[in-house]
């Protein structure tokens, strides 16, 4: 499956999805109705039939707004995206500045991965409370994400097992069941309602009765009536069970594979399954939202029975990796079981306790099978278009490789700078100092004029970016973007309006410019909606892109006319007239792009082959062009992965 396809199965599970949550619904207003009225009988005689009662209006219109207030409360708590989901769960922010080896560990490896894949790094969190060994990523957009671990996996996992981990909730990202996982969580949260408003009932009869002498009066007749409800919510808690497995199960075997294909290492992924398997707490956890939570996590967070389950068996997750690893595992749990024993039977025979010879046992090793394969691709040129599109939403071992030595390359200044928002907020500057062609006296000047107090800082940068090519400039953006997300709101606005004027002070937009403004652009300011178009009505648009995608790779003349009239002719068979060059400006472009992120799916995959045939026209793909490809992909959400090095 590609990354369209995914996204298609994604938006056929949100249909699944709210037509299970309707027929959970129905289900649970027949059960409280049916559930009242034989309450209601024994009261009432000649009430009515269990289908229709006295009390059926008001059971049907109050299970309605109770459900549909628990999930109307529960999106308003999550329209915050992925950073409210981590505070619900009382998760930590990692400091970017941290000195503890695994928490810098962790943040290397989102990194890598972010500039391997396209994708905007997600704010790493620690669960600090959690001891069982779990990760989640959260998130309504790839921009606003998080990627959540639990102090259990930071400590049990070594970085290929951790790095396979990631892998698998980077895929959750690209595959867009991110957002699934959050939108279920909203909707069940209405389900959930009704058991928690029967037992509010039941509470407000206790406290109503203890209070009161004659026991016969008062609220005395809640009690009964919120134990129906509370019993009634908790068939619903049952509907958000089986909801969450049938949602859950195969896209987490789809995720493991994509953890396997971005790092060709299944030894990893099958090491940090097997340490959950072996470890004591497992995977579960102690927080409140446990439930909840179960199907956002990497492993099972509750001890369901297996038909209730969100994920397959841990031993069934392994075994389609390669069941040696089961093997292996089980004769070297026998082999510590043995020298366990062994140890014991010695310190027993020499009259001392065991205790300290056993812990000097080696601990044991999760190192199996073969080296990772690379696997190495023909040429972007050679493959063709449909090969550029066919990279959206994936990475591949030579693109994380490439990642991880772009990454490692940075001066430790800009790793530094990237370790704080006020040094990511100086770092933009510097970027855009670094790429302007205005004389370094003028930049200068005006940075003394706009940022005075950041000017010593960037300045230090942009000389540390002299060193570095332009194939840093745009991981660079990604890499800054959660760092700058903890700036209020008007801060924001402040520094893309700064940003913007220094990218004008040369009076000219270079493609390294427009990319790392757009990306910043939909990155912190995303837009509230764009309105749902369809590629026929902005023609007009597609032809200025079409037509600066090729300039920008150098084509002119007859050959840029025959060659732009060939590609807009597959979608009209009257195209525009090829724009003049004042028209195809980078600067013109960026004013009319974002109406492009209203398309449904469909006509951005045609959209994105469309544009990948620009960028191929002249037979060679140059970083100045895949970058901007990569843009125009980013802003329909289509991320694409770093160019090979």
């Amino acid at each position: 499956m590609n990354f369209f396809e995914h996204q298609a199965s994604a938006r056929r599970q949100t249909g699944r999805l709210i037509l299970f949550f309707i027929l959970s619904v129905a289900l649970t207003v027949l059960a409280l109705n049916a559930t009242m009225y034989i309450f209601a009988r024994h009261l009432y005689p000649g009430v009515g039939s269990w289908l229709w009662h006295a009390w059926s209006r008001q059971v049907v219109i109050g299970t309605l707004m109770i459900i549909a207030g628990g999930s109307f409360i529960e999106y308003l708590r999550l329209r915050g995206g992925g950073h409210a989901v981590a505070q619900m769960l009382g998760a930590r922010r990692v400091s970017f500045a941290t000195t503890d080896a695994r928490e810098r560990q962790f943040i290397n490896i989102i990194a890598e991965m972010a500039i391997a894949s396209g994708v905007s790094a997600p704010t790493p969190y620690v669960m600090d409370r959690e001891h069982g060994i779990n990760a989640f990523v959260a998130g309504l957009t790839t921009d606003q994400a998080v990627v959540v671990v639990t102090a259990g996996a930071l400590e049990a996992f070594e970085r290929d097992e951790l790095q396979a981990v990631i892998g698998h909730e980077f895929s959750h990202i690209l595959n867009g069941d991110m957002r699934l996982n959050v939108q279920l969580l909203a909707l069940l949260a209405g389900i959930l309602a009704l058991g928690q408003f029967g037992g509010v009932l039941m509470r407000m009869a206790s406290e109503t009765a203890s209070t009161r002498s004659d026991r016969k009066g008062g609220a005395w007749p809640l009690f009964p009536v919120g134990l129906l409800v509370w019993l009634v919510g908790s068939i619903g808690l049952l509907f958000g069970r089986l909801i969450k497995a049938a949602i859950s199960r195969q896209r987490e075997f789809l995720a493991d594979a994509s953890s396997v294909q971005f790092t060709r290492n299944p030894d990893g992924l099958a090491g940090a399954l097997l340490k959950i398997r072996n470890h004591t707490g497992f995977s579960w956890l102690i927080n409140w939202h446990a439930e909840s939570m179960s199907h956002m996590c990497f492993a099972e967070t509750l001890g369901f029975s297996s038909w209730l389950a969100t994920h397959p068996p841990l031993e069934k997750r392994i075994a389609v990796l390669g069941r040696h690893y089961l093997v292996r595992d089980r004769a070297r749990q026998r082999e510590r079981l043995r020298r366990t024993q062994t140890a014991a039977e010695v310190a027993a025979m020499q009259g001392f306790a065991s205790r300290e010879g056993s812990m000097d046992l080696a601990p044991i090793s999760y190192v199996f099978g073969d080296e990772p394969v690379t696997v190495r691709a023909p040429g972007l040129a050679a493959a063709g278009p449909a090969a550029l599109v066919a990279k959206a939403g994936t990475v591949n071992p030579r693109e994380l490789a490439s990642a991880q030595a772009l990454y490692r390359r940075l001066p430790p200044g800009v790793q530094q700078a990237l370790e704080s928002c006020e040094g990511a907020h100086a770092l933009m500057f510097a970027l855009l100092a670094w790429q302007s062609t205005a004389p370094a006296r003028v930049v200068e000047n005006h940075l003394e004029s706009k940022v005075p107090a950041l000017k010593e800082r960037v300045c230090n940068l942009w000389c540390l970016l002299e060193g570095l090519d332009n194939s840093f400039a745009l991981p660079l953006t990604e890499l800054a973007q959660p760092r700058l997300q903890m700036m209020d709101a008007v801060s924001l606005r402040e520094l893309l309006a700064r940003l913007q004027e220094l990218a004008k002070l040369d009076r000219q937009l270079s493609t390294f410019e427009f990319a790392l403004l757009m990306l910043l652009r939909k990155q912190l300011q995303p837009a509230a909606g764009v309105s749902p178009l369809r590629l026929a009505q902005c023609l007009p648009v597609v032809a200025v892109l079409v037509a600066t995608l090729m300039r920008t790779g150098g084509m002119a003349g007859d050959r840029l006319e025959q060659g732009y009239l060939r590609l807009m002719r597959t979608l009209t068979s009257e195209p525009p007239l090829l724009p003049p060059p004042d028209l195809t400006s980078l600067a013109h472009l960026a004013r009319h792009l974002t109406v492009l992120g209203g398309l449904p799916l469909a006509d951005r995959k045609i959209l994105l082959e469309l544009a990948a045939t620009a960028v191929l026209a002249d037979a060679a793909v140059r970083l100045e062009e895949y970058e901007l490809l990569r843009v125009v992909a980013a802003l329909l959400d289509c991320p694409m992965p770093i160019l090979e090095a």
